[in-house]
C-alpha cells in the first residue's frame, strides 16, 4: 500500500475538514470506477455507474459499503490504475460514510472497537510526520468487574464488615468484562445499565448495613460511632462532620464544599425521616452511588477545553492503570504534596509502582493474557471421543487450565527480567511446567500443584521434559527441546487457544500473527461466505485448505494462510509431530506484504517464521501499538504519532524494557490530557458512536 494511499485512510478516519457534494461523488466514480463496474463490464457484479444519483438504501446501501471497504484498504482504483488525488480520496469516502450513517448501514462508532486499531496507516504514525495536539477525550471508565471487587474487599478489610471473600456470600462485582478477540477494556465500550445499578445497590445496601452495625464497636470511624452512640438529636456541626466522615472513609479524600453540602442535607434529611441508624445506612449508600465507586472519573479541569487530568484524577488513573485498586498510600501522598505534577514527578511514581515487588499489578499479566489470548484454551472444549483417539484416557489426563498457569508464570518471569521482553516471549524454549493453578480466584495466590499427578505426566509429556519429584521447583524454568519449541507460539496454552475441538486452525493463528504482530487489515468474513473445510478426515488439513485458493477467498486467506500453516508443526493437543495421518507435515509458509521488505520471504517451518518476526523492528512497532491501546483503553490515532515513536524508543534503548515503555505511555500527552466535547482536536474530534461515553 502506497504512503499517498495510507495517508488517505489515516486522515478519513480522524476527520479532515473536507466534504464533497454527489455530482462530486459521480465524477470520481465515473473517472475511476465505471472502467471495470460500469454498463459494459461488471467485475465482482458490482455496477457504479448510476448509483451515485439514487438514494443510499437497501440493497444500493451495501454496495456503497463494500465501494468504502475498498477505499480503506488502498484496493481502489487499482494500483495499475489511474489513481485520484488525495482530496478527491477523502472527500469521497466521507460522503459515502456519512451517507452510511444516515442510513443506519454504518455505525459512526464502529471504529472505537478495538480491532479497528489497525486501520490507522503504521508507517505514518512511526514516519516522524503524524502527530498534533494529541489528548483523550474526557471520559468515564467504567471500573473492571476485578476493580470493582477489590473496591468493596478494600472497605471489608479497612473496617471488618466480615465479608466473605469466596462462595456464594460473597460480594460479587454487578458486572465483568465479556469474552472478546481483542482487548476487553476498553473505555468507550462498557456501561452501567439497569440491571448492574441494582446489584450495585444490593452491595451497596450490604456494605452500608454492615459498616453502621460495626460503629458501635468502631474506633476508626469517631465522628459516626459518636453519632450512633449518642442518645441526643445530634447538632448541625455533627451532621455536617459526620456527612464528611462518610464521605472520606468510603472515597479515601475529602469532599469538595458542593459534594459537602449535598451530602450533609441529605443526612439530615435521612436522620429526621429515619432516625440514626437507618438515616446513615442511606448516607452511606448515597455516597457509594458516587460516581467515583464505579468508574474511573478522567475529566479536563472545569472550563479548560484541553487540560491534564486532576492530580486525584490522575493518580486514579496510574493505579487503576497498573494495580486494578485505588492509588496506595504514596500515591495518595504524593497527590496531597502537590507531587504528581510534573512529568519527573508523574514518572517517579509510575516506576515505583512497576518496581515494587510487594504491589500487585494484575493488569500487566492481563495484558499478555489478552494480546497473545492464550487464555482462550480453557473455552476450547476437546470430546472424550477426541482425546481418546489422541490418547488420552479420561478427564483427570486433560486439564488446559494447567497450560494457561504454565504460561502466565513463564510470562511474569520474563516480564520481571525485563529484558527483551517481546523477542523472549517469540523465542524462549522455556516452561515452569507449572500443571496447577498458581493463582485462585481474585488474585490471591496460592501454592502451584507439583507436576507428579494423573494429569501431569501428559503435561510432561507433551513438553517433552523427563522430571522426578525433586527436581520440580517453580522458581525457575525448564529447557524444552530447542528444536521443537520456540517461544509463546508454540506453547501448549497457545496453541490449543488458538486451535478448534477437533483439529488446528491455521486460519486463526495465521491472522493473529498477521494482526498482532504484523499490524495488517482483515477484513470481516462476508456474511454470504460459507467458511467451511470440506469433512475429509481422511486428509491433512494443509489440503484441506485447498478452498481457500479459489480466487474470490484468496484476497484475504493470502494474508493469513501461509503464516498459520508452518504452525502445523504441532497438533491442536499442542504437541510437537512431524507426521500427519501417517504423512510427512508441509510445515512451508511464508511471510508477505509485511510492509518491512526484508521480513517478506518463504519460511520452512514455525521456527524460521517466529525467528524472522521476532527480530524485526515493525512487530516491536506493532507491540507498542498494541500495548498503547491496552492501557490507554482506545485506539491509536494519527496524532498519537509521537507518543508511539517516544515509547518505542524508551523500549528499545532500555533494552527491551517492558517497564520503559508503560512508564512512557503513562507520561504521554495521551493518557494525562483531557478534552471537552467541544474541542476538534486529531482525536477529541472524532465521530462520536452510540457506545461513545
Amino acid at each position: 500500500m502506497s504512503i499517498r494511499v495510507s495517508f488517505f485512510i489515516a486522515a478519513f478516519a480522524f476527520g479532515l475538514g473536507v466534504n464533497a457534494g454527489q455530482k462530486e461523488v459521480a465524477l470520481f466514480l465515473k473517472q475511476h470506477c465505471v472502467k471495470c463496474h460500469g454498463p459494459k463490464k461488471q467485475k465482482g457484479d458490482l455496477a457504479f455507474h448510476e448509483l451515485a444519483m439514487k438514494p443510499v438504501a437497501g440493497p444500493r446501501a451495501e454496495v456503497w459499503k463494500k465501494m468504502l471497504h475498498q477505499l480503506e484498504r488502498g484496493e481502489m482504483p487499482p494500483e495499475k490504475e489511474k489513481q485520484p488525488t488525495l482530496e478527491q480520496r477523502v472527500e469521497v469516502a466521507q460522503w459515502i460514510r456519512a451517507a452510511l450513517v444516515k442510513a443506519g448501514v454504518v455505525d459512526s462508532g464502529a471504529w472505537l472497537d478495538p480491532s479497528r486499531g489497525n486501520w490507522v496507516n503504521h508507517d505514518l504514525l512511526f514516519s516522524g510526520k503524524a502527530g498534533g495536539a494529541t489528548a483523550t477525550r474526557g471520559r468515564l471508565w467504567r471500573l473492571s468487574g476485578q476493580a470493582y471487587w477489590e473496591f468493596i474487599q478494600a472497605l471489608n478489610v479497612k473496617y471488618r464488615l466480615g465479608f466473605r471473600t469466596y462462595g456464594h456470600q460473597r460480594v460479587r462485582s454487578p458486572w465483568g468484562l465479556a469474552a472478546s478477540d481483542s482487548f476487553r477494556d476498553f473505555a468507550a465500550q462498557h456501561r452501567i445499565g439497569e440491571p448492574e445499578i441494582e446489584q450495585h445497590l444490593r452491595n451497596a445496601t450490604r456494605v452500608a448495613r454492615a459498616l453502621v452495625a460495626r460503629l458501635p464497636k468502631s474506633r476508626q470511624t469517631p465522628v459516626l460511632t459518636g453519632l450512633v452512640r449518642s442518645k441526643e438529636a445530634p447538632t448541625l456541626e455533627q451532621v455536617r462532620a459526620a456527612a464528611g466522615a462518610a464521605f472520606e472513609g468510603i472515597l479515601g479524600r475529602k469532599p469538595t464544599k458542593a459534594e459537602h453540602d449535598r451530602y450533609y442535607e441529605f443526612l439530615a434529611g435521612s436522620l429526621k425521616r429515619l432516625g440514626t441508624e437507618k438515616g446513615l445506612e442511606q448516607l452511606l449508600i448515597a455516597v457509594l452511588f458516587h460516581p467515583e465507586a464505579m468508574y474511573r472519573v478522567e475529566l479536563p479541569a472545569a472550563g479548560e477545553p484541553r487540560a491534564r487530568m486532576k492530580p486525584r484524577d490522575l493518580a486514579r488513573a496510574i493505579a487503576y492503570t497498573l494495580t486494578d485498586r485505588e492509588p496506595d498510600e504514596a500515591l495518595r501522598q504524593a497527590v496531597a504534596d502537590g507531587k504528581l505534577a510534573t512529568d519527573a514527578e508523574i514518572r517517579a511514581q509510575v516506576m515505583r509502582i512497576l518496581n515494587d515487588g510487594e504491589i500487585a499489578k494484575p493488569r500487566v499479566l492481563r495484558f499478555f493474557q489478552e494480546y497473545f489470548g492464550y487464555t482462550r484454551a480453557i473455552d476450547v472444549f476437546k470430546d472424550s471421543a477426541t482425546r481418546k483417539a489422541a490418547g488420552f484416557r479420561g478427564n483427570k489426563y486433560w486439564h488446559p487450565n494447567f497450560f494457561v498457569s504454565d504460561a502466565d508464570r513463564l510470562v511474569q518471569w520474563i516480564v520481571d527480567r525485563d529484558k527483551n521482553v517481546l523477542r523472549e516471549l517469540l523465542t524462549t524454549p522455556k516452561t515452569f511446567a507449572v500443571t496447577g493453578n498458581t493463582k485462585a480466584a481474585n488474585g490471591v495466590k496460592k501454592s502451584p500443584t507439583k507436576p507428579f499427578n494423573a494429569f501431569a505426566q501428559t503435561a510432561l509429556n507433551i513438553y517433552e521434559l523427563k522430571l522426578e519429584r525433586k527436581d520440580w521447583t517453580d522458581e525457575r524454568p525448564f529447557d524444552m527441546p530447542r528444536a521443537h519449541r520456540m517461544g509463546l507460539l508454540t506453547h501448549p496454552a497457545w496453541l490449543i487457544a488458538h486451535s478448534t475441538n477437533f483439529d488446528n486452525h491455521a486460519i486463526h493463528r495465521g491472522r493473529w500473527i498477521r494482526e498482532r504482530l504484523l499490524g495488517g487489515l482483515i477484513p470481516d468474513l462476508p456474511v454470504t461466505v460459507d467458511a467451511q473445510l470440506p469433512d475429509e478426515p481422511d486428509k491433512p488439513l494443509r489440503e484441506r485448505m485447498r478452498v481457500t485458493r479459489k480466487a474470490y477467498c484468496w484476497k484475504c486467506h493470502q494474508h493469513m494462510d501461509p503464516l498459520g500453516l508452518p504452525l502445523e508443526q504441532f497438533d491442536h493437543f499442542g504437541r510437537f509431530r512431524t507426521t500427519e495421518l501417517k504423512l510427512p507435515v508441509d510445515t512451508s509458509g511464508g511471510i508477505a506484504q509485511s510492509g518491512e521488505p526484508k521480513l517478506d520471504g518463504d519460511v520452512k517451518d514455525p521456527f524460521e517464521l517466529i525467528q524472522k518476526l521476532a527480530n524485526s523492528k515493525r512487530v516491536e512497532q506493532v507491540f507498542v501499538r498494541h500495548a498503547f491501546r491496552y492501557f490507554a483503553g482506545r485506539n491509536e490515532t494519527l496524532a498519537d504519532g509521537p507518543t508511539l515513536v517516544a515509547a518505542h524508543e524508551a523500549y528499545t534503548e532500555n533494552g527491551g524494557s517492558l517497564k520503559s515503555l508503560i512508564a512512557a505511555l503513562l507520561t504521554s500527552d495521551a493518557f494525562l490530557y483531557r478534552t471537552s466535547r467541544n474541542v476538534k482536536t486529531a482525536q477529541a474530534g472524532q465521530p462520536k458512536g452510540k457506545n461513545d461515553d
